[in-house]
């Protein structure tokens, strides 16, 4: 009779989620890094709605800086899926 032998179980792991972005651009003109929310389209989750950062820009695109789901990413985007955002004043 042979003898059982135990394993530990083997789950892989989920995929990470991925942004869609745009092709980014070998120049930019460097910013501020101001506040800004994004709208982006996710690979598991979908579209959504997070705060970031601007970190370049041209007249078309922005490269933002955003965390989702505590993986941080850096993308190209259009304008249009970036708006100002306000930073509450701390007191």
């Amino acid at each position: 009779m042979p003898q059982y032998e135990w394993s530990p179980p083997q789950h892989p792991d989920p995929p990470e989620d991925q942004p869609f972005g745009v092709e980014g651009v070998q120049w930019s003109e460097w910013v501020d890094h101001r506040p800004v929310w994004v709208r982006v389209e996710f690979s598991r989750t979908g579209w959504q709605r997070l705060p970031g950062f601007v970190d370049a820009m041209t007249d078309d695109l922005v490269l933002v800086q955003l965390v989702h789901m505590g993986h941080a990413h850096r993308l190209w985007l259009t304008r249009d899926r970036v708006t100002h955002r306000q930073l509450k004043v701390r007191r």
